[in-house]
């Protein structure tokens, strides 16, 4: 069994189409997850704050409510781990998806074994917490490790996991270039390697939340063709 703190894990799944969410149930439990599925988006808003799930598999095209709309509501009060399901495998409804605080995008149709890494993937970035650094600085930014917390200029930073991930592997070689595929091994996994526009929307978003300017980034820095560097001294 999948589980945490000796729970087993519970993922909701948000899809109109019976059969499809049928077919997902079975592959998550079967996976060692417990699985609920909703067909609208008004139940699943209903039953985050009821449930609490561990990890949510979002479909966009909903009956009642569109599901980005249902991925805005769910990120104004919450980081509850999600994964936008679509039919529609077109780069940008991928970026829009990722944009609207998405973790994860994964276009159908998908196989059994794709789905069950991506949860997972996306649930051990959740759960990891690093043993070796107690805190990382790097100018006026602080983490502190163990809590899982980042400060910048006295300023509590509220971050997903994933952008979590991305100070993390940054500040630890700060005056360093890391390349872009190095990033996405390290915060994402390797089946994402040559995935950049799932990085370059998550920078992105970090962006917006860390600098004073995020159109002239100065703690997370592109470095043309080749990756990203946060710089020991203001640039």
């Amino acid at each position: 069994m999948v589980q945490l703190r000796d729970q087993i894990r519970q993922i909701l799944i948000v899809e109109d189409e019976s059969d499809t969410a049928e077919v997902i149930c079975a592959v998550l439990e079967n996976a060692g997850y417990q699985a609920v599925a909703v067909a609208q988006g008004n139940l699943a808003l209903d039953q985050i704050d009821s449930l609490s799930p561990d990890l949510v598999l979002l479909d966009i095209h909903l009956p009642d409510i569109n599901g980005l709309e249902v991925l805005r509501r769910v990120r104004e009060s919450s980081f509850l781990p999600l994964i936008v399901l679509s039919g529609d495998n077109q780069e940008r409804d991928k970026v829009v998806a990722l944009e609207a605080g998405a973790d994860d995008y994964l276009a159908k149709p998908f196989s059994p074994d794709e789905l069950v890494a991506r949860v997972a993937a996306l649930l051990r970035r959740v759960d990891w917490t690093p043993t070796v650094e107690p805190k990382l600085s790097v100018r006026n930014l602080d983490l502190d490790m163990p809590r899982r917390q980042a400060m910048i200029r006295g300023r509590r930073l509220h971050l997903t996991p994933i952008e979590y991930g991305i100070l993390v592997t940054l500040m630890r070689t700060p005056g360093q270039v890391v390349t872009h595929d190095e990033l996405l091994r390290a915060v994402w996994g390797e089946q994402y390697e040559g995935d950049y526009s799932v990085l370059r929307v998550n920078i992105s978003r970090l962006r917006q939340k860390l600098e004073e300017n995020p159109r002239h980034p100065t703690y997370v820095v592109t470095v043309p063709g080749q990756g990203y560097v946060m710089p020991m001294k203001r640039v």
